[in-house]
């Protein structure tokens, strides 16, 4: 077949699904703060976002903010190399987060919902690399290996998963993307349940930078709580607990749940955890949790594609390059902590983000 007979439509229709240029070209901008840079500008000028200000190439839905930076005062703000940072800029008006050319840089719309500002909108952390979400994300591109394994893709390059490479004395991630003040997920299925309102402790394994643990602490005024989880979390949980006033009620231990627990706890809490693990290692993890209390709580996450921001498709992949077991039912939990040698004492299945469990070990007491 020659060049000849080829449409080039469909070439360039190909080129642009694989095209990684402006996915690569915007995570590198927003991890050497290019679109915050901007935005300061922005800010400094105390002046409202407007169409067509001095600099820039606003077009109807695409205004440039105002406050602009010529190429040199962009390449000094970001700390970078002049050549380099005009492809890049230049490539990001192309595709509408910029506005502008050399002689002035600015955001648009568009844009600006990578600043530093809108940041709680969590696009930045899913861009920036620095970011666990972020270090996840960009392990897609060894998506081949979850093909061939049904492994996340974060394991290609090391063969541990991407917490386990968290576990080392020399990870400097940034974890703040997990210090959610709603832990969402229909978290309040786990924060009413009943079994805290007896409890005067609770372990929550893998409890990240706390932020289940701190709203089960606002939630029940008589309850203590410990976080186990790799250091880079605990540190952050420490400081969370401190932050918010509740240092006095909640501790934070670095640990691994595949080793002997902390004892002396009422109930030990697994929320979200499960999915991450092949049912072997999911096991493990549960007869490890009924070694530390006499009760367990599992609140697993049932992640679906419902593809309100992307496709479902794409949602599924994501989902399936990211964990072991994305695709586990109550039902599939409930055998589980069966075969873990735990007895249910009261289950909710009903909900379509997640199912809750409480059991007992067998033969523990009633």
């Amino acid at each position: 077949m020659t060049t000849a007979e080829f449409d080039p439509a469909q070439v360039a229709e190909m080129i642009g699904k694989a095209d990684i240029v402006t996915p690569m070209t915007i995570r590198a901008a927003v991890r050497v703060g290019l679109f915050d840079a901007l935005a300061d500008t922005a800010g400094s000028a105390d002046t409202a976002d407007t169409a067509g200000t001095a600099g820039t190439a606003g077009t109807a839905g695409t205004a440039g903010t105002a406050g602009t930076l010529d190429l040199d005062r962009l390449t000094t703000a970001v700390g970078g190399h002049r050549r380099a940072v005009r492809v890049a800029a230049d490539h990001l008006v192309h595709e509408g987060l910029l506005a502008g050319g050399e002689e002035g840089y600015s955001l648009t719309a568009l844009g600006s919902l990578l600043t530093r500002d809108r940041s709680s909108l969590g696009l930045r952390d899913l861009l920036d690399v620095d970011t666990v979400v972020g270090r996840n994300e960009i392990a897609l591109v060894d998506f081949d290996h979850t093909l061939r394994t049904g492994r996340p893709a974060s394991e290609a390059r090391s063969g541990a998963t991407l917490w386990q490479e968290l576990d080392d004395a020399d990870a400097d991630a940034d974890v703040s993307s997990f210090d959610w003040e709603d832990p969402g997920f229909a978290a309040e299925l786990v924060l009413d349940s009943p079994v805290f309102a007896t409890a005067s402790s609770v372990l929550d394994l893998g409890g990240n930078t706390g932020s289940l643990a701190l709203a089960l602490l606002r939630r029940w005024p008589h309850l203590h709580a410990s976080v186990l989880d790799f250091p880079v979390f605990t540190d952050r949980a420490r400081a969370r607990a401190a932050e918010a006033g509740l240092a006095e009620r909640l501790t934070a231990t670095p640990g691994s749940f595949f080793d002997p627990l902390p004892t002396g706890h009422d109930v030990t809490l697994l929320s979200a955890i499960l999915a991450d693990w092949d049912d072997d290692d999911a096991v493990a993890i549960l007869r490890r949790a009924a070694e530390a209390s006499d009760r367990i709580v599992v609140a697993e996450v049932h992640l679906t594609a419902r593809g309100r921001l992307a496709s479902e498709t794409s949602v599924a992949v994501r989902l399936e390059a990211s964990m072991t077991r994305p695709d586990r039912t109550s039902a599939d939990v409930e055998a589980l902590l069966v075969r873990a040698g735990l007895a249910v004492e009261t289950a909710v299945t009903d909900t379509p983000d997640r199912s809750l469990f409480v059991a007992r070990p067998l033969g523990g007491a009633a």
